[in-house]
């Protein structure tokens, strides 16, 4: 019989009970263990992987399919193999602790046995390291300084004389000597007579085929050569063609002619960033919205920018993309829509946009580059090209060793390569961000009558076409020689809040999701992250509107998008730098075409820039003490002070700096103006 004054124990013994205090097992200690590594990651990696870990974004062949996979788990590495999942082998992943690369034999096991190890606490998350596959920026086809209109433009290919990088007047000082760029592309000819005198093969890499040697391997490997050539072909040695930067080091990565992982990513932006300065990359992904920027590539470009160059940061460029006629957006792409890379579009010999550039609220600056007619719906009468190197012999895009029609913002981007060259070479003490402010502050307004152009609340003209125009190489130089370094990077992070709101089908109205920032940051870059359910996404316009009523258009409708869903995808623009953080953003959509409905499930708001030093912030709180007719009852501590008239004064002098009230939560800020005495 059981009785209710039993101790535990004498329960246990008698049948009455179970004991509930187990001994702790080698799996809940992994769990724990995987559950602080996974929260020490920075917010960013933790997103990442947030996002690739929904196996709803892949597709049956893809899950079935690899064999390796990224994990993270406390358990040592011997073992791995006696963990519920069992793979088959098992190495650390690059960057981050406790993240593991397991593959498996058989790739159909994977999944069932991954979400196994999950449910038994052997491992906290994973994802699939899915093969991606690359697409050239361009498909191009270009001899001798005078043909290069884009350095130097006389007028010739009857383009607008003086409409070039404006860089011939700063070789006079400066030509990259010192340093070294990396071109990330399909291989790159080493022994090329233009490009050999520039080459270090001791930071080159041929991620295909896991060697040294970076040379193209076969004959469509063209376009790395004529990259490299826009960027630092040999000058002044009266052979060819000049690049913007032709003292600078070359060294090549060949990576797109295969297919590409996130472990091997992460691999390319962090390969000897203590030795590389740029990263010059005229590539991207094929599919659209597609999460190609995991935890691994996450953590690549943060460390690459924590402690590249010597805790400098490198400088990444990526071309913006040529995908205009398919009404395509830069911003649909996650790598040119990373704060840590510099996205180029591109301009012709005209100056206006070429007819290829995709637009897009993350592109920084426009560079010169091919433009002219290649369809009867352009008003051009010729295609004007770009002058550089190309494969020596019967391989390449011309029977020479150059060729002048290359182009696309796959030249854009090393163009500003080579210039950003310079710009080091005149202050190896630029940080990458300093970098990023040097191109915003002088740039140069092209096209000024177009309509893209738009004044910010900081006064900068930005456009979504150009960026903050085209880069100007005597202009960044001279401010780079005494540009005093920016204050540490800030950023504030509001949400993911989840407002579920319905997304009307044909409306030009807009539906309306807005947040109030406290926080004192100077702008640099914004992030906006939404989750959105919707059958036609290309029906879609988003828009950002900040507290200056800056817009920034990070999708446009009407476009032949035929995928479902914004699967938390992160928008970015640089529409806001310049501007204060503080007061409400706005988040618009709406869907003008027929036939499609969606839900605006969730967004995320983050700010980065520089900490305001003119802004003031506060609460103010006081404190209950609670009576009844018994006496004291407690303290209810921390109640707001709502409806509070605030003053700011300069103690010193009296001076009234600014006045304000407290919100229903307490909270009061004003920003205030400090004039020297």
């Amino acid at each position: 019989e059981c009785y209710f004054q039993m101790t535990l124990a004498e329960a246990v013994a008698e049948g009455c009970a179970e004991s509930t205090i187990r001994p702790k097992s080698a799996s809940s200690e992994a769990e724990v263990t995987a559950s602080s590594l996974l929260e020490s990651y920075s917010w960013d990696v933790q997103r990442a992987f947030s996002r690739v870990s929904d196996m709803n974004l892949y597709d049956e062949e893809q899950l079935s399919g690899t064999a390796d996979w990224v994990v993270v788990t406390g358990m040592p590495p011997e073992a791995h193999a006696y963990s519920s999942a069992g793979p088959d082998h098992s190495e650390p992943a690059p960057l981050l602790d406790g993240a593991y690369i397991w593959r498996f034999d058989d790739p159909s096991l994977a999944l069932d046995s991954l979400e196994h190890a999950v449910k038994t606490g052997y491992i906290k998350i994973f994802y699939p390291l899915v093969e991606l596959q690359t697409q050239l920026q361009f498909t191009p086809n270009d001899t001798l300084f005078s043909d290069q209109w884009h350095l130097d433009n006389t007028g010739q290919s009857s383009g607008t004389s003086g409409e070039d990088a404006n860089i011939t007047g700063v070789w006079d000082n400066y030509n990259g000597s010192g340093v070294v760029i990396s071109i990330v592309d399909d291989g790159v000819q080493t022994g090329h007579p233009d490009l050999s005198a520039n080459w270090n093969a001791a930071v080159s890499y041929d991620w295909c085929d896991g060697d040294t040697d970076p040379n193209p391997q076969s004959s469509s490997e063209n376009h790395g050569t004529a990259v490299a050539g826009v960027a630092a072909a040999t000058g002044d040695n009266n052979l060819d063609v000049s690049g913007a930067a032709f003292g600078a080091t070359l060294s090549g990565q060949r990576l797109i002619s295969c297919s590409v992982t996130d472990s091997i990513l992460a691999g390319v932006l962090s390969f000897n960033n203590d030795i590389i300065d740029i990263y010059q990359n005229s590539w991207n992904y094929i599919d659209q919205l597609y999460p190609s920027v995991g935890p691994l590539t996450t953590a690549a470009l943060s460390l690459a920018e924590q402690n590249g160059r010597g805790g400098l940061g490198n400088i990444i460029v990526f071309s913006a993309g040529n995908g205009l006629l398919g009404g395509s957006n830069s911003n649909y792409k996650d790598l040119p829509n990373s704060r840590y890379t510099i996205a180029v579009s591109a301009i012709d010999h005209t100056g206006v946009q070429s007819y290829y550039s995709e637009p897009g609220a993350n592109i920084l600056v426009a560079a010169h580059s091919s433009g002219g007619n290649k369809g009867s719906e352009f008003p051009y009468t010729t295609y004007v090209g770009i002058t550089t190197t190309d494969r020596t012999g019967s391989d390449g895009y011309s029977s020479g060793d150059t060729d002048n029609n290359f182009g696309g913002t796959s030249s854009a981007a090393p163009l500003v390569s080579g210039i950003i060259a310079l710009m080091l070479e005149a202050n190896e003490n630029l940080t990458w961000r300093d970098v990023q402010h040097i191109l915003v502050n002088s740039a140069r307004k092209n096209d000024p009558s177009d309509s893209s152009w738009g004044a910010n609340g900081a006064g900068h003209d930005v456009s979504h076409k150009y960026g903050f125009g085209v880069i100007d190489a005597g202009a960044a130089v001279a401010l780079a020689e005494n540009w005093a370094s920016v204050d540490d990077e800030a950023n504030a992070s509001y949400g993911p809040y989840t407002p579920s709101v319905a997304i009307p089908d044909a409306s030009s109205s807009w539906t309306e999701v807005s947040t109030y920032v406290s926080a004192g940051v100077q702008v640099e870059t914004t992030e906006v992250t939404v989750d959105i359910d919707h059958t036609y996404r290309g029906d879609l316009d988003i828009v950002l509107v900040s507290p200056s009523g800056t817009e920034s258009w990070l999708a446009e409708g009407g476009r032949s998008d035929s995928g479902d869903d914004f699967d938390d995808w992160t928008f970015s623009t640089v529409h806001n730098w310049g501007e204060q953080s503080a007061g409400t953003w706005t988040l618009k959509v709406r869907d003008m075409a027929f036939g499609d409905f969606g839900t605006l499930n969730s967004w995320t708001l983050n700010t980065y820039g520089t900490s305001n030093p003119l802004y003031v912030t506060g609460a103010f709180e006081y404190e209950d003490r609670e009576f009844d007719e018994t006496g004291f009852t407690g303290v209810n501590p921390y109640l707001p002070i709502r409806g509070a008239d605030v003053e700011i004064f300069d103690d010193s002098t009296g001076t009234i700096l600014a006045t304000t009230r407290t919100n229903n939560l307490g909270v009061f800020n004003a920003s205030i103006t400090i004039t020297a005495a």
